[in-house]
C-alpha cells in the first residue's frame, strides 16, 4: 500500500482500537489510522452464519455486562441506536443439577430488579442465603458501591490511587460487613472457592458463583483471589447480551468513525515500530511500506507481540523482559461450540423451575458440589479434559429472546467450557478432539435436556482452542483473555506494573487491549488509554465536562441503560 501520514497510528483493529480510535478523533480531533492484520475489524466482537445456513453465533464474546460501554453511551449518544444494544433472558445465570434433576435460577436485573424473584428460589435451599443475596442486592445497587465500582473499571491504576477513590472504596467497607460480608485478611488472600463456601450456606448456589468465575477466566483454586467473590455474586443478575450478535458492537464503533473520518486498513501486517532517538515514529508493515505518525502510536495487540514484535528487546530492561517472558498464558483455554438445532432445550428440571428453559448462562452439573469446578481446573492445568463427571459446561439459547439468531422456528445454541491449551496437542489430535468433545458435550447434554440428541442438531461448528489461534494476539495457546486472569497478572499488575499504566518505555508509543486491566470485550481498556493519553499529552478530558464528572456520570448512564433494555426489548410471553 502507498506510505500514509496520520496524527495516530493505531496497530490493530480489535475492540479496543474502535473504542479507543473515537476518543482520538472526537475528542482529540486527530487524523487517525487503523491498520488491522485479518479481513475485518472487531476482533473477538465476532458474530458469523455458521453450524447451518441461516444460524449466527457469537465466536468469542458472549457475555456481556451493563457497565461495558457506560463512557461510550454517554460521550457518543448515538452508540446505542447504531446497535450497540444489550438485552437479557428471562434468567440471566443458572445451573441444572442432574443427580435429582433440581435447579437455580437467577432472575435478571431486566425482569427481576428487586431480586425478590431469585430470593425466593434461593430459599428453597437456604432462607439464610436468600436474606443474604437481598442484603448484598441493596449494597451493590446503591451509588456508593457503583461509584467504587466505576472507580475500579474506568480508571487506570495511577489514578486508582487518588485519595478520593481509595476513600469512597473504605466508605463502603462497612456496608458490606452488616450485610454480612466481612473482607478480613483471609478474604483477600483465600481462592474463590473457598470464599464461596464461607459466604453461601447452600452448594447450589455456591456453584452458580463459582462457575461463573470460572468463565471470567479465575482458576477457582487459586489463592489471592477470594475478594471478587463478592461482585461476582453481585453481577449474576447482570449477564447480558448483544441484540443481533456481538458483531453489532463493532458495526457500531464503525459507522461512527466512518462518518469522522477514521481510515481503516485491513489485510496489513505490521512488522515494526518505526522508533527514533527513543521516540515513536510511526509502523512499518511486513510489505515495507512505511506510515507515519506525527503525534503518537498505540498497540493493540498481545504484550508479547508488543514487547517482543513491534519495539524489541534492546528497549527493555532485563526485569522488565523478565516479566513479560514469564507471562502465563494456559488457563481459559475454550472450548466453544455452536450448534445449529430444530428446537430449544427442554430440561427436566423445568418440573422444579420452568423459568430455567428460559435461562442464559446456564451449568449443566453433576450435582450441586462446587468442587467438579474446582477439579476441571485441575484437569485444564495437566492439558487435559476432565472426566465426564467432572465436565462443567455452561450452554445457552440466544434464539429465545432473539429471534434474528436462527430461522424462523429454529434455534441456535451455544456451549462454553474450559479445555487445555492448544499447544498441549498436535493439530492432528485437535481434529480428533474436536469430534469427540462434540459427542461427548451431547451425551452431558441430553441427560439434562432429553431433546438435546444428534436428531435435533442440524450443524455444528466446532471451535477450540486450536482454532482461537487464528488471532495472532491469542497465540501460543489459544487463551480468551490473551494472558491469564491470576493476581498477579491482574489490574495494575496487567500484564506488568510497568505496563499496566498503557506507556511503554517508547515516548508516545502507547498500548492497551485484553491484556491489559480487567479482559473484557467492554471499553474500559480503551478508555483508561485514552485517559493517559489525554493527561500526557493535554488532550479535552470529557469526564471533566460539566454535567459528565466521574463516576457519577457513569453511575446515571447505568441507570439509563438498564431502562433502556426494558423499554427497547418488552418481553412478548
Amino acid at each position: 500500500m502507498p506510505d500514509e501520514t496520520f496524527d495516530a497510528v493505531i496497530i490493530g483493529g480489535g475492540p479496543k482500537a474502535l473504542y479507543l480510535a473515537m476518543y482520538l478523533v472526537k475528542y482529540a480531533g486527530m487524523s487517525v489510522g487503523m491498520f488491522e492484520r485479518r479481513h475485518e475489524l472487531g476482533g473477538g466482537l465476532a458474530t458469523e452464519e455458521i453450524a447451518a445456513p441461516g444460524f449466527r453465533g457469537n465466536t468469542h464474546a458472549a457475555i456481556q455486562l451493563p457497565w461495558y460501554y457506560l463512557p461510550l453511551w454517554r460521550d457518543f449518544p448515538e452508540f446505542w441506536d447504531y446497535g450497540a444494544q444489550l438485552d437479557q433472558h428471562l434468567c440471566s445465570d443458572g445451573a441444572v443439577f442432574r443427580n435429582n434433576q433440581i435447579c437455580l435460577a437467577i432472575y435478571s436485573d431486566k425482569h427481576d430488579m428487586s431480586q425478590e424473584r431469585t430470593a425466593k428460589e434461593i430459599a428453597r435451599f437456604s432462607e439464610k442465603d436468600a436474606e443474604k443475596w437481598l442484603k448484598l442486592r441493596k449494597v451493590w445497587l446503591g451509588d456508593a458501591m457503583q461509584r467504587v465500582q466505576l472507580d475500579l473499571l474506568f480508571n487506570p491504576a495511577e489514578n486508582r490511587a487518588d485519595p478520593k477513590v481509595l476513600e469512597r472504596s473504605v466508605a463502603v467497607y462497612p456496608e458490606f460487613v452488616e450485610a454480612g460480608f466481612n473482607i478480613d485478611s483471609l478474604i483477600l488472600v483465600a481462592s474463590n472457592i473457598r470464599v464461596a463456601r464461607e459466604f453461601w450456606e447452600s452448594p447450589e448456589l455456591q456453584y452458580c458463583v463459582v462457575r461463573f468465575n470460572l468463565s471470567s477466566a479465575f482458576d477457582v483454586n487459586q489463592p489471592g483471589l477470594g475478594y471478587v467473590m463478592i461482585g461476582s455474586s453481585a453481577t449474576l443478575p447482570n449477564i447480558s447480551f448483544v441484540r443481533g450478535g456481538t458483531h453489532q458492537v463493532a458495526h457500531a464503533a464503525h459507522k461512527i468513525l466512518v462518518r469522522d473520518g477514521c481510515k481503516f486498513f485491513t489485510h496489513c501486517h505490521v512488522d515494526k515500530v518505526i522508533i527514533e532517538n527513543g521516540e515513536a515514529k510511526g509502523i512499518r508493515l511486513t510489505d515495507g511500506s512505511e506510515i507515519k505518525a506525527r503525534k503518537l502510536v498505540v498497540s493493540t495487540l498481545s504484550p508479547q507481540q508488543l514487547v517482543f514484535d513491534l519495539i524489541g528487546r534492546e528497549h527493555f530492561d532485563y526485569n522488565a523482559l523478565r516479566r513479560v517472558e514469564l507471562l502465563e498464558t494456559t488457563f481459559a483455554c475454550l472450548m466453544w461450540y455452536t450448534f445449529a438445532i430444530h428446537e430449544a432445550p427442554k430440561y427436566e428440571a423445568a418440573a422444579f423451575n420452568p423459568d430455567i428453559n428460559e435461562c442464559y448462562w446456564l451449568g449443566l452439573a453433576e450435582d450441586a458440589d462446587p468442587e467438579h469446578v474446582a477439579r476441571e481446573c485441575h484437569w485444564s492445568r495437566l492439558g487435559k479434559f476432565p472426566p465426564l463427571e467432572d465436565y462443567c459446561p455452561v450452554v445457552w439459547c440466544h434464539s429465545l429472546v432473539d429471534p434474528s439468531y436462527a430461522p424462523p422456528g429454529k434455534h441456535t445454541a451455544n456451549n462454553e467450557q474450559l479445555g487445555p491449551p492448544a499447544s498441549a496437542h498436535t493439530e492432528r489430535e485437535w481434529l480428533e478432539i474436536k469430534k469427540k468433545y462434540a459427542e461427548d458435550l451431547i451425551s452431558i447434554w441430553q441427560r439434562h435436556a432429553p431433546n438435546m440428541t444428534w436428531d435435533n442438531v442440524i450443524g455444528c461448528d466446532y471451535n477450540t482452542p486450536y482454532d482461537a489461534l487464528r488471532m495472532l494476539n491469542r497465540a501460543p495457546n489459544g487463551n480468551m483473555n490473551i494472558i491469564d486472569h491470576d493476581p498477579y497478572q491482574f489490574f495494575e499488575n496487567r500484564p506488568t506494573p510497568k505496563l499496566a499504566n498503557h506507556r511503554t518505555p517508547v515516548r508516545n508509543l502507547y498500548a492497551t487491549g485484553a491484556g491489559w486491566h480487567m479482559p473484557t470485550s467492554g471499553s474500559s481498556e480503551a478508555y483508561n488509554c485514552y485517559k493517559i493519553i489525554a493527561k500526557d499529552m493535554g488532550l479535552p478530558k470529557p469526564w471533566e465536562e460539566p454535567g459528565k464528572e466521574e463516576p457519577d456520570s457513569l453511575v446515571e448512564q447505568l441507570r439509563v441503560t438498564l431502562n433502556k433494555m426494558r423499554e427497547a426489548f418488552p418481553r412478548t410471553s
